[in-house]
Formats: C-alpha cells, sequence, structure tokens
C-alpha cells in the first residue's frame, strides 16, 4: 500500500513537466500588485510575500573568478558594501518617514549589518588587488544560510591607472525559517532563525511529539559564526529526547575554510547522558543499559603554502595537527563485564598534504544558482596514542583522496586506513572507503537530468575495538537516519542512486525540479558475511521549488520510507527530513586527527 503512495507522489512530481513555459513574468503578478496596492494591509501582505521584480535583479551572481592579470598590481582604494533585504530593497533605499507596514516588515526580517558582511571579506582597502581572495571571499559568503545571492565586482576608476574600487552586492535570504516534520507517531514543530540581529548568527529550537508514546523532544542551539571577524564559530546546544536522554554540548572552533587559512584550532566541552544497548558476545538481544559521559575535546594546527608554477594562486599546503581528547564515563553499568564503556585518553599528531581547488557550477544540487565544487587530491598521516584504563596502545593511519572533472562528469573518492598495535589481530585493523560520482547535464524530454552515485565501505573489528565510541552504524544522515545508534556491526556497504531533474518549463514563474533516492545497505555483526546481513533499503523523493518573484523563492520538500527499521521491523517515513545534497561529497579541507571510523 506505502509502495502505492510512493509511485503516486513520483508521478505527481513528474507530471509537473508538462506545465507550459512562462518566460516572463506572468500577468497574475501584476494583478495581485494592482489588487494589494489600493490598501496599505494587502500591500504589507504584498510586500512580505512577493518581489516585484526577480532576485537576480537586486544581485546577478559571478559565473566564474575574476582573473588576476586584468587588474593585476592594483590598489583597492576604496570597498563599498551594499546589502539588499530579501524583499529586494536595498538598505539605503528604505524610507526615511516608513509607514507602520514598512517598520513591522523590518522587524519580522532584521538586514545583514554591513560590518556583518565585512568580516568575511578576506581583502582590505588599501591592499593589492588578488583575485583569489576576492574570489574566496565569494564563496564564504555564499555558503552562508542567511545569504542568498553575492556578487563582488570591480569598479575601474578614470582618474587613476593604479587603483579600483571594489563594490560587494549581497541579496539577504529570508532568515526566519519554520521547522516541520513528521515520522510515523512522532510530529515537530519549530523555527530556525539564521540571521540574527543581522549579525549572521544562527538561532534554532524544536519541539516534537510521540503521540503513541506520549513522550516529547526538546532540542535547542545558538551558534555564533564568525566571532568579531575571527571565522571562530562557537555555539552552544541541548537537546532531551524520546526517551529522557540528556545531551548539552559547547563548541568554539576555527577551521580552515579556505586554502588561504594558516591556522585553525578548537574545543569541545560535551555532557550526556543516554540508555544504549550493550553488546554481549554471542547473544541475539543486547540488554540496555544507562551511562553518563563527559568530554573534552582539543585541537590545533598550521598550514603553510606550496609553491608550483608562477605561484600566484594558493591552491597547495602542507598542514600539521595536534589533538588531545578525554572521554569519561561518570555513570558506567556494573555489569560491563568486558569494558565495553572504557574511559579513555588519545592524544593524535598528523601531517598532510592538500591540493584544493573550487570550479563554479549550476545546477548540481541547487537550481540556476553558482555552486562552489570542490576538488583536488589529499594525501595524510596520523600517529599517536590511545590510553584505555592502565593500558597504552599505539595508533598510526593514513588516508588519501581526489577529486576531479572528467568528460564523463565529476568525482571524489577518499580511502583511510587505520591500526592499533599490540593489540589482537581481529581487533586492531580498520577501513573506510566512500565517494561520490554524478554526471553530466543529460538532456531529457521535459529538461536535463543529472544522476548521482555514492557507495561507503567500512570495517572494523568484531565488537570494533570493544568500546562505545568507536561502534559502526548506519544511522548517519547520508545513510539512514530513522535507524537508531545502537544498531551497530563489524562492517557496512551503503549504495545510494540518485537523479536530479531540471524541468525547463514553469507554471506561473514556478520552477519545478524533482528529485529521487534510492539506498541499500548492509550491516554485518558478530562475524557475519557483509552480504549474508538483512538489505536495508530507503526510497525518497523531493522537489526543488523556486521562484525569483517570491521572497520565499526556494523551497525544499522530501519524503523518504524505510520498509523496515531495526529492532522493531516496522516501516518508517520521513516528512522534509532528507535533502538532495545530503551526499558525502569531500570538501578537500584539512582533516582534524582522528582515529578512522570512530562515530561512524
Amino acid at each position: 500500500m506505502r509502495s502505492k503512495y510512493l509511485i503516486l507522489i513520483f508521478f505527481i512530481l513528474s507530471s509537473i513537466s508538462f506545465l507550459s513555459a512562462q518566460e516572463k513574468k506572468d500577468l497574475i503578478y501584476y494583478k495581485i500588485e494592482e489588487f494589494s496596492d489600493k490598501r496599505k494591509s494587502t500591500k504589507f501582505l504584498h510586500r512580505l510575500i512577493f518581489r516585484r521584480e526577480p532576485d537576480s535583479v537586486s544581485v546577478e551572481s559571478n559565473p566564474k573568478e575574476l582573473p588576476q592579470t586584468s587588474y593585476n598590481g592594483k590598489i583597492i582604494r576604496n570597498i563599498e558594501i551594499e546589502t539588499f533585504d530579501p524583499f529586494g530593497y536595498k538598505i539605503s533605499d528604505q524610507s526615511k518617514d516608513p509607514k507602520w507596514y514598512d517598520r513591522l516588515a523590518e522587524r519580522v526580517h532584521i538586514d545583514s549589518k554591513k560590518s556583518t558582511i565585512s568580516n568575511y571579506l578576506l581583502f582590505k582597502k588599501g591592499e593589492e588587488y588578488n583575485a583569489q581572495k576576492i574570489y574566496e571571499s565569494e564563496r564564504v559568503l555564499r555558503d552562508m544560510q542567511f545569504v542568498n545571492r553575492v556578487n563582488i565586482s570591480i569598479n575601474e576608476l578614470p582618474s587613476s591607472k593604479d587603483s579600483i574600487d571594489v563594490k560587494v552586492s549581497v541579496l539577504d535570504s529570508w532568515s526566519l525559517k519554520p521547522r516541520l516534520s513528521f515520522s510515523g507517531s512522532k510530529f515537530g514543530v519549530g523555527a530556525t532563525e539564521e540571521n540574527l540581529l543581522g549579525l549572521g548568527h544562527e538561532l534554532s529550537v524544536l519541539y516534537a511529539n510521540d503521540f503513541n508514546d506520549k513522550q516529547n523532544n526538546l532540542y535547542g542551539s545558538y551558534t555564533a559564526y564568525n566571532l568579531f571577524g575571527s571565522f571562530v564559530n562557537a555555539g552552544i546546544s541541548g537537546e532531551k529526547d524520546f526517551l529522557n536522554n540528556e545531551r548539552i554540548n559547547f563548541t568554539a572552533r576555527r577551521d580552515f575554510f579556505s586554502p588561504l587559512t594558516r591556522w585553525a584550532g578548537g574545543f569541545t566541552f560535551e555532557y550526556f547522558m543516554r540508555k544504549v544497548a550493550m553488546p554481549v558476545e554471542n547473544a541475539d538481544i543486547y540488554p540496555e543499559v544507562q551511562i553518563k559521559v563527559y568530554r573534552q575535546d582539543l585541537w590545533g594546527g598550521y598550514q603553510f603554502p606550496v609553491f608550483f608554477g608562477d605561484g600566484s594562486e594558493i591552491s597547495r599546503n602542507i598542514a600539521v595537527l595536534g589533538r588531545f581528547e578525554n572521554y569519561q564515563y561518570k555513570d558506567r553499568p556494573p555489569n560491563d563485564q568486558d569494558v565495553f564503556f572504557a574511559t579513555y585518553n588519545s592524544f593524535l599528531a598528523s601531517a598532510a598534504y592538500i591540493e584544493r581547488k573550487f570550479s563554479v557550477e549550476k545546477n548540481i544540487f541547487k537550481y540556476n544558482l553558482p555552486e562552489d565544487i570542490p576538488y583536488g587530491k589529499s594525501f595524510g598521516i596520523t600517529s599517536g596514542v590511545i590510553k584505555r584504563s592502565s593500558k597504552i596502545t599505539p595508533y598510526a593511519g593514513i588516508s588519501a583522496s581526489v577529486g576531479s572533472f572528467i568528460n564523463w562528469g565529476y568525482f571524489t573518492v577518499k580511502a583511510e586506513y587505520g591500526r592499533f598495535f599490540n593489540e589482537a589481530t581481529e581487533n586492531s585493523d580498520s577501513f573506510r572507503l566512500e565517494g561520490t560520482y554524478f554526471t553530466n547535464q543529460q538532456p531529457w524530454k521535459y529538461g536535463k537530468v543529472r544522476h548521482f552515485f555514492s557507495p561507503t565501505f567500512a570495517w572494523g573489528s568484531e565488537m570494533y575495538n570493544t568500546t562505545y565510541k568507536d561502534r559502526i552504524n548506519i544511522s548517519d544522515q547520508s545513510e539512514f537516519p530513522a535507524y537508531s545508534g545502537d544498531f551497530i556491526g563489524t562492517k557496512k556497504l551503503i549504495l545510494r542512486y540518485q537523479t536530479q531533474f531540471f524541468i525547463d518549463k514553469t507554471w506561473k514563474n514556478f520552477h519545478f525540479s524533482p528529485y529521487s533516492i534510492v539506498a541499500l545497505g548492509w550491516l554485518s555483526q558478530n562475524n557475519q558475511k557483509l552480504f549474508s546481513a538483512k538489505t536495508q533499503s530507503k526510497f525518497g523523493v523531493g522537489v526543488l521549488i523556486n521562484n525569483p518573484y517570491l521572497v520565499f523563492n526556494n523551497i525544499q520538500i522530501s519524503f523518504a520510507y524505510y520498509p523496515s527499521v531495526p529492532f522493531d521491523n516496522k516501516p518508517a517515513y520521513e516528512f522534509n527530513g532528507y535533502r538532495n545534497s545530503m551526499l558525502p561529497l569531500n570538501s578537500f579541507s584539512t582533516d582534524i586527527p582522528h582515529f578512522v571510523n570512530f562515530d561512524n
């Protein structure tokens, strides 16, 4: 019965392609404007919902990186920052004597402050023009949720041959986003503000209720991005789930967000209390126990450029990093005879060579918007020790990755291998291989289509190093998020196939881009052969909806179905939990030192 619903939903999404084309602004919007202009109240509602011109008129996106040779050696004389609210108005154009509906609209959405935008710029007034700094600034801004479009352009000065002006234009996204989800008997509602007070900070709250078990789930988080222009992101989050499990997390970190970044580091303090299944050898059913954990994690690193050729662009770096982690069980079950819940301290150091570049593409995961797709190569080594109780075990690991655009599309693949020494053979090795390949856009009767293929393979030990933290599960967001994290094993294989359609025709200026996802997975337990394990499956459909004449101009809706969920063997479904970008696409950023497959 459920499969019939899935077929019906997919048929509806596909049938959208038969709608007639509308290249220009549809007549219905002019009629709505004419009607709304007659009254102040309707004019206010119109401003909140509709735009009088498409978003690309406010800010036109750059299709490619600016060249270095065009302005080589010139000095940046002035930097002008221009911001537009989601309704298409400049801050400078807003009325000096606003009406009540103007004031209300400004309170519903607070525009990005110019200082917020300025803090993301990697170039400064008085510096020599650098095309890579211009592009990286645009890319970093484009990656922020509160930014819809960004354009950094150069204005040459007729009166000066050695100076230029830089103009930064940013179109805000609508930042207050409702959250609605349901899965089985669970229903959730919440909201996320992605540009709090125009600072680019994020505040999120979510309440969910299980109306069968009469249990609640509460979640809240606050993240301050790019504190004082330092590119340090600090956040705090807390959650109490349906099973009364608790978690509080505080973190601050500065990543290697760009090839131009020289230093990075961070720390995390976390507390959680939860009920988990304790693996017992040769047992079909694992007993449920309660644990309480305090975790402290501190890391830091430095990278320096490696130049080849003319050295005009920094894309290759060598990085060295160190990490210390303390993982303490304050409440451990007394019947844990195998010391599965083992307190440990670890220290890791790593060195890596990273080549990281980006290509500006369109129609990968978004409709007609620039997307920065990373490619390059990396190679790294890791070594360190882990101390459990009084036992010290050395560790060494190696990793390599590569990604490139080829004639048939794009691919990226990453492999990691790690080994604990002085351990039993079956308890020492770990390996992970995952990648993604997508085709070029291929012609289709009603538009174009792109295919995605993505595998993940991992193996560990018989009880995977016999600790709670370094377990293998398949509950990651890109795998089977509806599954419990207590469904663990020793090997896993995930195969994903996704299709993304981009339909040429529109209806009333609505652009529809439907997609589908199929995922199959295997998780072996207790030395079971991988393909002897039960096949897990996920089927999903979704659609991207874009309308340049709406304030809410980018909407994504999805539905995922799981035929059989482990433990209770019942089907489950998930509304609006999956996103078409949930594939393991390697960013080629510098990795923090880690044990292979921990928390996986």
